[in-house]
Protein backbone atom coordinates (compact mmCIF):
# COMPACT_ATOMS: atom_id res chain seq x y z
CA UNK A 1 0.00 0.00 0.00
CA UNK A 2 0.97 3.58 -0.66
CA UNK A 3 -0.51 5.41 2.55
CA UNK A 4 -1.00 4.94 5.90
CA UNK A 5 -4.70 3.34 6.87
CA UNK A 6 -5.39 3.18 11.10
CA UNK A 7 -7.94 0.60 10.52
CA UNK A 8 -5.55 -2.24 8.78
CA UNK A 9 -2.16 -3.69 9.78
CA UNK A 10 0.72 -1.19 8.52
CA UNK A 11 3.07 -2.71 5.83
CA UNK A 12 6.80 -2.77 6.81
CA UNK A 13 9.99 -4.13 5.39
CA UNK A 14 11.26 -8.10 7.52
CA UNK A 15 14.55 -8.60 7.47
CA UNK A 16 15.57 -11.07 4.20
CA UNK A 17 17.24 -13.44 7.07
CA UNK A 18 13.71 -14.37 8.39
CA UNK A 19 12.83 -18.02 7.15
CA UNK A 20 9.99 -18.83 5.07
CA UNK A 21 7.41 -20.97 6.50
CA UNK A 22 4.10 -22.66 5.71
CA UNK A 23 2.25 -24.84 3.92
CA UNK A 24 2.21 -23.70 -0.02
CA UNK A 25 -0.19 -24.14 -2.01
CA UNK A 26 2.01 -24.38 -5.16
CA UNK A 27 5.74 -25.03 -4.11
CA UNK A 28 7.98 -22.39 -5.41
CA UNK A 29 11.50 -20.88 -5.83
CA UNK A 30 12.00 -17.29 -5.53
CA UNK A 31 14.99 -15.68 -7.87
CA UNK A 32 16.54 -12.43 -6.51
CA UNK A 33 13.09 -10.86 -7.81
CA UNK A 34 11.00 -12.61 -5.84
CA UNK A 35 9.27 -14.48 -8.52
CA UNK A 36 9.88 -18.20 -10.15
CA UNK A 37 9.98 -16.70 -13.70
CA UNK A 38 11.79 -20.11 -14.90
CA UNK A 39 8.36 -22.25 -14.72
CA UNK A 40 4.62 -21.51 -16.61
CA UNK A 41 2.19 -23.51 -14.62
CA UNK A 42 -0.76 -24.96 -16.21
CA UNK A 43 -3.94 -23.12 -14.77
CA UNK A 44 -6.07 -25.27 -16.27
CA UNK A 45 -5.46 -28.87 -15.27
CA UNK A 46 -5.55 -30.36 -12.03
CA UNK A 47 -5.29 -33.84 -10.44
CA UNK A 48 -7.53 -35.86 -8.01
CA UNK A 49 -6.31 -36.42 -4.36
CA UNK A 50 -8.77 -38.56 -4.07
CA UNK A 51 -11.70 -41.14 -5.33
CA UNK A 52 -13.62 -38.02 -5.88
CA UNK A 53 -17.44 -37.53 -7.38
CA UNK A 54 -18.37 -35.53 -9.91
CA UNK A 55 -21.73 -33.45 -9.25
CA UNK A 56 -24.54 -32.14 -11.51
CA UNK A 57 -24.47 -29.73 -9.03
CA UNK A 58 -22.20 -27.53 -6.70
CA UNK A 59 -23.21 -28.73 -3.73
CA UNK A 60 -22.87 -32.40 -1.90
CA UNK A 61 -26.46 -32.57 -2.24
CA UNK A 62 -26.22 -32.74 -6.33
CA UNK A 63 -26.79 -35.13 -8.15
CA UNK A 64 -23.32 -37.84 -8.69
CA UNK A 65 -22.84 -37.85 -12.26
CA UNK A 66 -19.61 -40.74 -11.63
CA UNK A 67 -16.65 -41.00 -9.14
CA UNK A 68 -13.13 -39.99 -10.53
CA UNK A 69 -10.36 -42.14 -9.75
CA UNK A 70 -7.40 -40.56 -7.31
CA UNK A 71 -4.90 -39.64 -9.57
CA UNK A 72 -6.67 -38.74 -12.43
CA UNK A 73 -6.13 -35.28 -14.37
CA UNK A 74 -9.11 -33.20 -14.59
CA UNK A 75 -9.72 -29.92 -16.66
CA UNK A 76 -10.52 -26.83 -14.74
CA UNK A 77 -13.46 -24.64 -16.34
CA UNK A 78 -14.36 -22.46 -13.40
CA UNK A 79 -15.04 -21.81 -9.75
CA UNK A 80 -18.32 -21.98 -7.88
CA UNK A 81 -17.30 -20.79 -4.19
CA UNK A 82 -15.43 -24.03 -2.75
CA UNK A 83 -16.30 -25.76 -5.87
CA UNK A 84 -14.94 -26.29 -9.18
CA UNK A 85 -16.88 -26.79 -12.27
CA UNK A 86 -14.44 -29.19 -14.56
CA UNK A 87 -14.92 -31.74 -17.05
CA UNK A 88 -13.42 -35.45 -17.33
CA UNK A 89 -13.98 -38.57 -19.53
CA UNK A 90 -16.48 -36.23 -21.61
CA UNK A 91 -18.37 -35.14 -18.84
CA UNK A 92 -19.03 -31.84 -17.20
CA UNK A 93 -19.82 -31.30 -13.68
CA UNK A 94 -18.69 -30.13 -10.29
CA UNK A 95 -15.96 -31.20 -7.74
CA UNK A 96 -14.83 -30.20 -4.08
CA UNK A 97 -12.20 -28.19 -4.79
CA UNK A 98 -9.90 -29.40 -1.71
CA UNK A 99 -9.83 -33.00 -2.90
CA UNK A 100 -7.99 -31.60 -6.38
CA UNK A 101 -4.60 -30.23 -6.57
CA UNK A 102 -2.51 -28.43 -9.37
CA UNK A 103 -1.29 -30.53 -12.15
CA UNK A 104 2.96 -31.11 -11.80
CA UNK A 105 2.79 -30.95 -15.52
CA UNK A 106 3.40 -27.47 -16.49
CA UNK A 107 2.16 -25.82 -19.69
CA UNK A 108 0.59 -22.97 -21.62
CA UNK A 109 -1.89 -22.87 -24.02
CA UNK A 110 -1.63 -18.76 -24.18
CA UNK A 111 -2.21 -17.93 -27.86
CA UNK A 112 -2.55 -14.03 -27.65
CA UNK A 113 -1.14 -11.79 -30.13
CA UNK A 114 0.67 -8.37 -29.91
CA UNK A 115 1.25 -6.06 -32.82
CA UNK A 116 4.72 -4.24 -32.52
CA UNK A 117 4.16 -0.23 -32.54
CA UNK A 118 7.82 0.60 -33.32
CA UNK A 119 11.03 -1.73 -35.02
CA UNK A 120 11.27 -3.69 -31.87
CA UNK A 121 14.77 -5.34 -30.34
CA UNK A 122 13.80 -9.01 -29.44
CA UNK A 123 16.61 -9.95 -26.74
CA UNK A 124 17.89 -13.20 -25.38
CA UNK A 125 16.62 -12.10 -21.93
CA UNK A 126 14.54 -9.86 -20.23
CA UNK A 127 16.67 -6.47 -20.08
CA UNK A 128 18.14 -3.85 -22.25
CA UNK A 129 21.32 -5.25 -21.91
CA UNK A 130 20.61 -8.71 -23.49
CA UNK A 131 21.78 -9.97 -26.53
CA UNK A 132 19.52 -8.74 -29.80
CA UNK A 133 18.36 -12.09 -31.41
CA UNK A 134 16.78 -10.05 -34.08
CA UNK A 135 14.84 -6.57 -35.47
CA UNK A 136 11.13 -6.92 -35.30
CA UNK A 137 9.87 -4.76 -37.64
CA UNK A 138 6.94 -2.32 -36.99
CA UNK A 139 3.24 -3.67 -37.46
CA UNK A 140 4.24 -7.15 -37.29
CA UNK A 141 2.30 -9.77 -35.22
CA UNK A 142 3.76 -11.53 -32.42
CA UNK A 143 2.90 -14.18 -29.96
CA UNK A 144 2.71 -13.39 -26.85
CA UNK A 145 4.13 -16.53 -24.12
CA UNK A 146 4.96 -14.61 -20.67
CA UNK A 147 5.36 -11.38 -19.09
CA UNK A 148 8.61 -11.09 -16.90
CA UNK A 149 8.45 -7.68 -14.85
CA UNK A 150 8.08 -4.88 -17.65
CA UNK A 151 9.31 -7.75 -20.88
CA UNK A 152 7.18 -10.07 -22.36
CA UNK A 153 8.42 -12.89 -23.72
CA UNK A 154 7.11 -13.81 -27.45
CA UNK A 155 7.73 -15.55 -30.45
CA UNK A 156 8.43 -14.07 -33.96
CA UNK A 157 10.12 -15.75 -36.99
CA UNK A 158 10.62 -18.87 -35.26
CA UNK A 159 12.74 -17.12 -32.43
CA UNK A 160 12.10 -17.02 -29.00
CA UNK A 161 12.64 -14.05 -27.16
CA UNK A 162 11.90 -11.18 -24.71
CA UNK A 163 10.45 -7.40 -26.12
CA UNK A 164 9.61 -4.57 -23.80
CA UNK A 165 6.25 -4.13 -23.55
CA UNK A 166 5.68 -0.73 -23.83
CA UNK A 167 5.92 -0.86 -27.47
CA UNK A 168 3.36 -3.54 -28.19
CA UNK A 169 -0.39 -3.02 -28.46
CA UNK A 170 -3.07 -6.30 -28.20
CA UNK A 171 -4.25 -7.42 -31.55
CA UNK A 172 -7.51 -7.23 -31.81
CA UNK A 173 -8.90 -10.71 -32.86
CA UNK A 174 -12.07 -12.07 -33.97
CA UNK A 175 -13.15 -15.51 -33.47
CA UNK A 176 -15.72 -17.59 -35.28
CA UNK A 177 -17.98 -20.16 -32.94
CA UNK A 178 -18.76 -22.62 -35.19
CA UNK A 179 -22.76 -23.84 -34.09
CA UNK A 180 -25.30 -25.85 -35.49
CA UNK A 181 -28.87 -26.01 -34.99
CA UNK A 182 -31.02 -29.27 -34.36
CA UNK A 183 -33.76 -30.02 -36.82
CA UNK A 184 -35.32 -32.77 -35.16
CA UNK A 185 -35.48 -33.79 -31.36
CA UNK A 186 -31.94 -35.57 -31.38
CA UNK A 187 -30.03 -37.71 -29.31
CA UNK A 188 -26.75 -36.94 -27.49
CA UNK A 189 -24.99 -40.39 -26.90
CA UNK A 190 -21.83 -41.00 -24.79
CA UNK A 191 -19.82 -42.41 -27.59
CA UNK A 192 -20.07 -41.33 -31.91
CA UNK A 193 -22.19 -45.07 -32.58
CA UNK A 194 -26.03 -45.44 -32.90
CA UNK A 195 -25.51 -47.73 -29.76
CA UNK A 196 -23.81 -45.05 -27.50
CA UNK A 197 -25.71 -44.51 -24.91
CA UNK A 198 -28.00 -41.75 -24.58
CA UNK A 199 -27.02 -38.46 -22.13
CA UNK A 200 -29.97 -36.76 -23.39
CA UNK A 201 -32.41 -35.68 -25.79
CA UNK A 202 -32.01 -32.39 -27.38
CA UNK A 203 -34.70 -30.41 -28.43
CA UNK A 204 -35.87 -29.65 -32.04
CA UNK A 205 -34.35 -25.73 -33.29
CA UNK A 206 -31.65 -25.71 -30.34
CA UNK A 207 -28.17 -24.60 -30.86
CA UNK A 208 -25.27 -26.62 -29.83
CA UNK A 209 -21.86 -25.98 -30.25
CA UNK A 210 -19.38 -28.12 -32.81
CA UNK A 211 -16.78 -29.42 -31.24
CA UNK A 212 -15.22 -31.59 -34.26
CA UNK A 213 -16.04 -34.67 -36.94
CA UNK A 214 -16.12 -38.39 -35.92
CA UNK A 215 -17.41 -40.15 -39.27
CA UNK A 216 -20.64 -39.29 -39.75
CA UNK A 217 -20.83 -38.23 -36.10
CA UNK A 218 -20.37 -34.39 -34.67
CA UNK A 219 -18.81 -34.16 -31.15
CA UNK A 220 -20.59 -31.17 -29.72
CA UNK A 221 -21.36 -29.73 -26.09
CA UNK A 222 -24.96 -28.44 -24.87
CA UNK A 223 -26.17 -27.51 -21.74
CA UNK A 224 -23.33 -28.62 -20.07
CA UNK A 225 -22.58 -31.66 -21.81
CA UNK A 226 -20.12 -32.96 -24.07
CA UNK A 227 -21.06 -36.13 -26.30
CA UNK A 228 -21.87 -37.16 -29.88
CA UNK A 229 -24.74 -36.47 -32.69
CA UNK A 230 -25.41 -37.70 -36.06
CA UNK A 231 -24.63 -34.42 -38.60
CA UNK A 232 -28.03 -35.36 -40.83
CA UNK A 233 -30.09 -33.94 -38.20
CA UNK A 234 -28.05 -30.54 -37.63
CA UNK A 235 -27.40 -27.55 -40.08
CA UNK A 236 -24.94 -25.16 -39.68
CA UNK A 237 -25.70 -21.33 -38.10
CA UNK A 238 -22.35 -20.45 -37.79
CA UNK A 239 -21.88 -16.95 -36.23
CA UNK A 240 -18.72 -14.69 -35.77
CA UNK A 241 -17.98 -13.69 -32.50
CA UNK A 242 -16.25 -10.54 -31.25
CA UNK A 243 -14.81 -11.54 -28.05
CA UNK A 244 -13.67 -7.79 -27.77
CA UNK A 245 -16.39 -5.53 -26.07
CA UNK A 246 -14.39 -2.25 -24.26
CA UNK A 247 -15.62 -0.24 -26.93
CA UNK A 248 -12.57 1.52 -26.50
CA UNK A 249 -13.33 3.05 -23.40
CA UNK A 250 -9.60 3.66 -21.30
CA UNK A 251 -9.08 1.67 -17.93
CA UNK A 252 -5.92 3.22 -16.15
CA UNK A 253 -3.75 0.45 -14.38
CA UNK A 254 -1.60 1.75 -11.08
CA UNK A 255 1.00 -0.80 -10.18
CA UNK A 256 1.65 0.07 -6.68
CA UNK A 257 5.02 1.64 -5.45
CA UNK A 258 8.39 1.61 -7.34
CA UNK A 259 12.05 3.10 -7.79
CA UNK A 260 12.97 3.21 -4.45
CA UNK A 261 9.95 2.42 -2.58
CA UNK A 262 9.79 -1.50 -2.47
CA UNK A 263 6.55 -0.97 -0.77
CA UNK A 264 5.87 -4.30 1.39
CA UNK A 265 8.80 -7.10 1.23
CA UNK A 266 9.06 -10.47 3.00
CA UNK A 267 12.96 -11.70 2.12
CA UNK A 268 13.66 -11.49 -1.32
CA UNK A 269 10.18 -10.91 -2.06
CA UNK A 270 9.05 -7.30 -3.15
CA UNK A 271 5.51 -5.77 -3.58
CA UNK A 272 6.80 -3.44 -5.66
CA UNK A 273 7.80 -6.53 -8.69
CA UNK A 274 3.99 -8.36 -7.40
CA UNK A 275 2.42 -5.32 -8.23
CA UNK A 276 3.94 -4.74 -11.78
CA UNK A 277 3.50 -8.42 -13.08
CA UNK A 278 0.10 -8.58 -11.73
CA UNK A 279 -0.73 -5.17 -13.53
CA UNK A 280 0.68 -6.42 -16.69
CA UNK A 281 -1.07 -9.47 -16.87
CA UNK A 282 -4.18 -7.33 -16.18
CA UNK A 283 -3.50 -4.99 -18.70
CA UNK A 284 -2.99 -7.86 -21.27
CA UNK A 285 -6.38 -9.18 -20.38
CA UNK A 286 -8.22 -6.02 -20.35
CA UNK A 287 -7.20 -5.16 -23.85
CA UNK A 288 -6.59 -8.58 -25.30
CA UNK A 289 -10.01 -10.04 -23.82
CA UNK A 290 -12.38 -7.35 -23.43
CA UNK A 291 -11.11 -4.70 -25.76
CA UNK A 292 -10.34 -1.98 -23.53
CA UNK A 293 -8.09 1.19 -23.80
CA UNK A 294 -5.54 0.74 -21.09
CA UNK A 295 -2.97 3.17 -19.61
CA UNK A 296 -0.49 1.61 -17.02
CA UNK A 297 0.99 4.69 -14.36
CA UNK A 298 4.08 2.43 -14.71
CA UNK A 299 5.12 -0.24 -16.89
CA UNK A 300 8.86 -0.17 -15.10
CA UNK A 301 10.25 -0.13 -12.24
CA UNK A 302 10.13 3.65 -11.39
CA UNK A 303 8.68 5.46 -8.31
CA UNK A 304 5.63 8.37 -9.05
CA UNK A 305 4.20 10.16 -6.47
CA UNK A 306 0.71 9.73 -5.32
CA UNK A 307 -0.55 13.26 -6.72
CA UNK A 308 1.34 11.52 -9.81
CA UNK A 309 -0.54 8.68 -9.75
CA UNK A 310 -3.71 10.58 -9.45
CA UNK A 311 -3.26 13.09 -12.65
CA UNK A 312 -2.24 10.67 -14.99
CA UNK A 313 -6.50 9.63 -14.42
CA UNK A 314 -7.28 12.78 -15.97
CA UNK A 315 -4.32 13.19 -18.57
CA UNK A 316 -5.22 9.67 -20.10
CA UNK A 317 -8.91 10.57 -20.22
CA UNK A 318 -9.70 6.88 -18.11
CA UNK A 319 -12.94 5.70 -17.18
CA UNK A 320 -11.80 3.36 -14.38
CA UNK A 321 -8.57 3.58 -11.99
CA UNK A 322 -7.54 0.14 -10.23
CA UNK A 323 -4.39 0.21 -8.46
CA UNK A 324 -2.72 -3.10 -7.64
CA UNK A 325 -1.23 -3.96 -4.04
CA UNK A 326 -0.13 -6.51 -1.60
CA UNK A 327 -0.38 -6.34 2.40
CA UNK A 328 1.86 -7.08 5.00
CA UNK A 329 1.41 -6.96 8.95
CA UNK A 330 3.81 -8.12 12.11
CA UNK A 331 1.06 -10.53 12.83
CA UNK A 332 1.85 -13.28 10.59
CA UNK A 333 -1.57 -15.13 10.75
CA UNK A 334 -3.53 -12.04 9.32
CA UNK A 335 -4.53 -13.02 5.37
CA UNK A 336 -7.22 -12.62 2.56
CA UNK A 337 -7.37 -10.31 -0.13
CA UNK A 338 -9.41 -7.02 0.19
CA UNK A 339 -10.68 -4.18 -2.17
CA UNK A 340 -10.57 -0.66 -0.42
CA UNK A 341 -13.53 1.71 -1.73
CA UNK A 342 -13.67 5.89 -0.47
CA UNK A 343 -15.95 6.73 2.07
CA UNK A 344 -18.19 9.76 2.44
CA UNK A 345 -16.07 11.64 4.96
CA UNK A 346 -14.73 15.30 3.72
CA UNK A 347 -11.41 13.90 3.01
CA UNK A 348 -13.20 12.43 -0.15
CA UNK A 349 -13.33 14.37 -3.12
CA UNK A 350 -13.87 12.10 -5.85
CA UNK A 351 -17.33 12.71 -7.47
CA UNK A 352 -17.89 8.95 -7.77
CA UNK A 353 -17.91 7.28 -4.52
CA UNK A 354 -20.71 5.13 -4.63
CA UNK A 355 -19.79 3.77 -8.45
CA UNK A 356 -16.17 3.33 -6.96
CA UNK A 357 -18.28 1.28 -4.16
CA UNK A 358 -19.40 -0.82 -7.31
CA UNK A 359 -16.58 -1.36 -9.03
CA UNK A 360 -14.53 -2.98 -5.64
CA UNK A 361 -17.65 -4.97 -5.07
CA UNK A 362 -17.20 -6.18 -8.52
CA UNK A 363 -13.22 -7.09 -8.74
CA UNK A 364 -14.33 -8.68 -5.01
CA UNK A 365 -16.87 -10.93 -5.88
CA UNK A 366 -14.67 -12.17 -8.95
CA UNK A 367 -11.75 -13.10 -6.71
CA UNK A 368 -13.59 -14.80 -3.94
CA UNK A 369 -15.18 -16.84 -6.61
CA UNK A 370 -12.37 -17.30 -9.03
CA UNK A 371 -9.42 -17.96 -5.81
CA UNK A 372 -11.37 -19.86 -2.64
CA UNK A 373 -8.12 -20.21 -1.59
CA UNK A 374 -7.50 -17.33 -0.41
CA UNK A 375 -9.66 -15.98 2.20
CA UNK A 376 -12.45 -12.88 1.34
CA UNK A 377 -11.76 -9.94 3.83
CA UNK A 378 -14.44 -8.15 1.76
CA UNK A 379 -14.87 -4.56 0.72
CA UNK A 380 -13.62 -1.74 3.20
CA UNK A 381 -14.34 1.57 3.10
CA UNK A 382 -10.84 3.61 4.05
CA UNK A 383 -9.55 7.27 3.32
CA UNK A 384 -6.47 6.41 0.64
CA UNK A 385 -5.45 9.34 -1.75
CA UNK A 386 -5.39 7.16 -4.72
CA UNK A 387 -8.85 6.29 -4.40
CA UNK A 388 -10.65 9.04 -2.19
CA UNK A 389 -8.55 12.06 -4.41
CA UNK A 390 -9.20 10.73 -7.92
CA UNK A 391 -11.46 11.75 -10.42
CA UNK A 392 -13.22 8.37 -11.63
CA UNK A 393 -14.32 5.67 -10.26
CA UNK A 394 -11.62 4.08 -8.22
CA UNK A 395 -10.46 1.39 -6.21
CA UNK A 396 -7.51 -0.41 -4.41
CA UNK A 397 -6.82 -4.10 -4.47
CA UNK A 398 -4.73 -5.60 -1.60
CA UNK A 399 -4.12 -9.43 -3.19
CA UNK A 400 -3.13 -10.79 -0.10
CA UNK A 401 -0.56 -10.49 2.64
CA UNK A 402 3.17 -11.40 1.82
CA UNK A 403 4.13 -11.87 5.36
CA UNK A 404 1.45 -15.11 5.36
CA UNK A 405 2.69 -18.35 3.97
CA UNK A 406 -0.37 -19.28 2.38
CA UNK A 407 -0.87 -15.73 0.98
CA UNK A 408 2.61 -15.30 -0.06
CA UNK A 409 2.98 -18.85 -1.87
CA UNK A 410 -0.05 -17.62 -4.08
CA UNK A 411 1.57 -14.26 -4.64
CA UNK A 412 4.81 -15.86 -5.99
CA UNK A 413 2.78 -18.62 -7.62
CA UNK A 414 2.77 -18.06 -11.93
CA UNK A 415 -0.63 -19.38 -11.73
CA UNK A 416 -2.27 -17.63 -9.20
CA UNK A 417 -1.14 -14.37 -10.52
CA UNK A 418 -2.59 -15.33 -13.54
CA UNK A 419 -5.98 -15.92 -11.81
CA UNK A 420 -5.99 -12.66 -9.85
CA UNK A 421 -5.38 -10.65 -12.88
CA UNK A 422 -8.28 -12.09 -15.02
CA UNK A 423 -10.83 -12.14 -11.86
CA UNK A 424 -9.78 -8.47 -11.55
CA UNK A 425 -10.75 -7.87 -15.42
CA UNK A 426 -13.80 -9.90 -15.42
CA UNK A 427 -14.57 -7.58 -12.19
CA UNK A 428 -13.42 -4.51 -14.31
CA UNK A 429 -15.73 -5.62 -17.00
CA UNK A 430 -18.85 -6.51 -15.32
CA UNK A 431 -18.86 -3.24 -13.65
CA UNK A 432 -18.09 -1.16 -16.98
CA UNK A 433 -20.98 -3.08 -18.99
CA UNK A 434 -23.07 -2.05 -15.92
CA UNK A 435 -22.55 1.64 -15.76
CA UNK A 436 -21.92 2.63 -19.08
Amino acid sequence: MNTKKPSWPIKLIISSSLVLTGTAVVPFTLSSTGIDTNRVEAASTYTTTANLNLRKSASTSGTILMTIPSGKAVTYLGTHGSWYKISYGGKTGYVSSQYVKVSSTMTTSSTKTYTTTVNLNLRKSASATGTILMTIPSGRNVTYLGTYGAWYKVSYGGQTGYVSSQYLKATTTTTATKTYSTTVNLNLRRSASSTGTILLTIPAGRTVTYLGTYGSWYKVSYGGRTGYVSSQYLKATTTTTNTSTGSGRTIVIDAGHGGNDPGAVYGSVQEKVLTLDIANRLASSLSGTYNYNVKMTRSTDTYLTLANRVSLTKTYKGSAFVSIHANSSTNTSFHGHEVLVPTTESYTTNPYISASRSLGTAINRELGARIPTIRNRGVKYQNVYVVGKNSVPSTIVEYGFITNANDRSHLTSTTYRQRMAEATASGIHQFMRSNY
